[in-house]
Order: structure tokens, then sequence, then C-alpha cells
């Protein structure tokens, strides 16, 4: 009789601390499951701190999980892409971007995020070298006394609108800095501008994004530049800054001679051997470097190597 007490009694509690593993393992998945849920709404709603939150609570319910750990990583590393892009560093967000896109088994929403992420930073590298450089030739341009000049080739990053995006800031920054120099040595009277351009006056607004250059003489008529669109015709002719199809005279010759294609070309073999893109610079970047040289005194090539390197 004991003996079938006894049994009765060991099957109840193996059949109880089978339904508390049992419980216990089931709580454990659900709260993992929801964990993940939580995490990969966050994804997609682009929260990513708090997705990084909710992998790593999974992460406390399933500490060897695979595909926690996948999704905590891809996340961890998309953050950090990110603020590489924003910073300037591109090398280190293109190999973040590349560790998400690559993750086997990864969160596909993560994925087709850096995928995205990859193409853009070729183009947003480009357009920040483009900026460092046009800054670099108003700089120059500056040091040489062109206050004028310089502030003409500050309209254009100080006129582009993506100028003041996250990933050009410090370079906008530095434009605005600068153009605020040159009005004021302006308006001091100095300039290292010809005595014909005299007429030209530069005025400031504290409160406005750019500055604007206006002259007595007339300018050409934008329309009649070749190789315009209609719509680019019209920007131009409207436009009240200074570009390549409104510039003045002098912005165009050395000692009162009209730069020619063939300096343009000779100045474009030389940004290329200097290792410099030359692709990134308009024509009438080229006459304001070439001006910028002449007046420094010093060779074209020796001013990209100054400005440039």
């Amino acid at each position: 009789m004991k003996k079938w007490v006894w049994a009765v009694a060991t099957a109840i509690i193996i059949i109880i601390a089978g339904g508390l593993a049992y419980t216990s393992h089931h709580n454990v998945q659900t709260q993992y499951n929801n964990a993940m849920n939580s995490g990969k709404l966050s994804v997609q709603d682009k929260s990513y701190s708090a997705a990084e939150t909710a992998f790593q609570t999974a992460l406390r319910h399933k500490d060897s999980d695979k595909v926690a750990q996948t999704y905590l990583s891809q996340t961890q590393n998309y953050v950090a892409g990110n603020a590489a892009l924003n910073d300037g560093n591109f090398s280190t967000a293109k190999k973040a971007f590349t560790k998400v896109k690559n993750a086997k088994n990864g969160y596909d929403v993560l994925t087709k995020r850096a995928k995205t992420s990859l193409k853009r930073v070729k183009p947003i590298q480009l357009r920040s070298e483009m900026f460092t450089q046009i800054y670099g030739q108003a700089v120059t341009q500056y040091q040489a006394q062109s206050y004028t000049e310089s502030n003409a080739t500050l309209d254009r990053i100080l006129t582009d609108k993506d100028a003041k995006q996250t990933y050009y800031q410090d370079t906008y920054n530095k434009a605005v800095a600068l153009r605020s120099s040159n009005n004021k040595a302006i308006k001091n009277g100095g300039d290292g501008t010809p005595a014909s351009d005299s007429s030209a006056v530069a005025t400031t607004d504290s409160d406005s994004s750019s500055a604007t250059a206006t002259t007595g003489s007339t300018s050409a008529s934008s329309s009649s530049v070749a190789g315009l669109t209609k719509a680019e015709s019209k920007a131009a002719k409207n436009y009240k800054g200074t570009n390549e199809y409104t510039v003045k005279k002098s912005q165009t010759e050395i000692n009162g001679k009209t730069i020619t294609n063939a300096q343009i070309a000779a100045a474009r073999k030389t940004l290329k051997s200097a290792g410099v893109e030359a692709g990134s610079f308009s024509d009438q970047d080229i006459r304001t470097g070439l001006i910028a040289a002449n007046k420094a005194g010093i060779s074209y090539k020796a001013y990209v190597n100054k400005t440039y390197k």
C-alpha cells in the first residue's frame, strides 16, 4: 500500500515539475517574442535607440540567440554609419553600412536601408569635397585681398539649397564667417579687385544666409549663354547673387586679357595631375583660381597644391 502511495506522489511531483518547467519556458519565449517584435517595430519607426534596448532585452531572455544578436549588431552599425556620415567620416560610414548589408540572416528592413545609405555616401562625399574646394578658393582670394571675388566664390556654397544639410554644416558655417570678414574689409575700403570694379558694393544682412554683390555695370544676359536649358536661363536671369553666368568682366580676365579656353583646359590638366577631381569645377571656378594665383604671384600649379592638397 505504501509503495502505491509513494508511486502516486512521485507521479504528481513529476507532473507539477514538468508543468512549472513548461510554464517557465513559455513565459521566457513570450517575453523574448515580445521584445523582438518591439525591436522590429522600433526599427520600422526609425527609433533606433528603442530598438537597441528591445533587442538587448530579448538577449537577456535568450542570451545565445543568434537572431537577436544579429538584429542588435545591425542596428548598432546602422546608427554608427549615420553618425559617421553626418560627421563627414565617409570611409567609416561606408564600412558600417556594409556590415549591416552583409549581415547573415539580418533584419530585411535594416538591410534595405543600409543598401540605400551606401548609394548616398559617394554623392554626399563628392559634394562635400566640392564645397571644401570652393571654400579653399574663397580663402585664397581673401588672402589676396580680392574680397568681392571671394564673396562671389562663396555664393556657390551659400546659395546652394543643400549646403545647410548636416553633412556640409561645418564648411557652410566657415563660409558664412569668411563672408562676414570679406564684407568688413570691403566696408573699410579694402579690396584687391581692379579700380574699374570699384562700383561693386557688397551688402550684408545679419539675418540673411547669403550675401549679394551688386555692380553698376550691366551684366551679360544669362539667356545668351550657350548650353543653358530654358529653366536654367530663367533661373540665372532671376538670380540676385553671383555665379558663372552673372560675373563681372574682371572675373574673366587676367591683367586685362580674357582668359582663353586653352588656359582653362591647361588648368584642368594641372588639377588632374595634382590628383584633384577637375570635373567638380565649372569654367568660372577655373578662371577664379587662375586670377587668384596671378594676384598671389604664384603659378596655378602652386595655387592648386596650396589650396586643394
